[in-house]
């Protein structure tokens, strides 16, 4: 029987999603999988045996036809989300939609469309790329360091929703061994663009913190990822694989 490991990174064009994807393609037993919502120099020059796909969190379509693409998979993270500091007692409702389209709903549509991809192996992990800024304990403590507000708040509901996809795909199950793992992971503070944005910069500096750099990240993630299994369903955790407060 073949261990060769199909992962699949949805929003791979930049970031910790590219690092992940690059990463991925170095194993000579995985098929490293990664999306862009359009054409994408960087995740094309990495490694010829990638594989790229077309999709886009807001498009039902263009993630209806990415998952008809793949007909198996061991391993879905999903890694797109959008962020910036917006407060939710001056940001409009209108916009606070915004993130939850993109944070939670559109997770939401990758995932269910590629169930059918993940029941045809025995892996079947989920792992969402989530962050403590969805942590209620640590938003709840005067000293929380973060973008907070609207993304706070949708990462908070995608938190949640992994958790719900935990307890209804475990139900389903009729093998004598659960097989479904679903995590949300916190992949800390790296230097991204999001993790770019001037006032968290500004709240990182007051509390010492220096953002490392994509690829750290990213080794941390699939280390994690890689020591995954039933057992540790429904979790929050780290890069460095401990345990953050729902």
């Amino acid at each position: 029987m073949s261990t060769e490991q199909i992962v699949l990174v949805v929003g791979a064009s930049r970031g910790i999603g590219l690092s992940l994807v690059e990463q991925l393609a170095a194993r000579p037993d995985t098929t490293a999988i990664g999306t862009a919502r359009g054409s994408c120099p960087a995740l094309e020059a990495i490694n010829p045996k990638i594989k790229i796909l077309t999709l886009d969190l807001l498009d039902e379509e263009s993630i209806q036809k990415a998952a008809s693409a793949i007909p198996e998979l061991d391993t879905l993270i999903v890694n797109g989300a959008v962020g910036a500091r917006d407060p939710v007692t001056i940001t409009s409702t209108e916009k606070l939609s915004e993130y939850l389209n993109a944070n939670v709903l559109g997770p939401h549509r990758v995932i269910r469309a590629f169930l059918p991809a993940l029941r045809a192996r025995k892996t079947r992990r989920i792992v969402g790329i989530s962050s403590a800024g969805g942590s209620l304990v640590r938003q709840a403590h005067p000293a929380a360091v973060g973008l907070m507000g609207c993304y706070s708040t949708s990462k908070a509901a995608f938190n949640m929703m992994l958790v719900q996809f935990h307890n209804e795909l475990q139900k389903e199950e009729e093998e004598e061994e659960p097989r479904w793992t679903v995590v949300a992971l916190h992949p800390g503070f790296v230097a991204t663009d999001m993790g770019k944005n001037p006032h968290l910069l500004k709240l990182a500096e007051t509390a010492g913190m220096v953002g490392m750099p994509p690829a750290e990240s990213a080794k941390g993630i699939l280390k994690v990822v890689d020591g995954l299994d039933y057992t540790k369903s429904a979790s929050f955790l780290d890069w460095k694989g401990d345990v953050v407060p729902w």
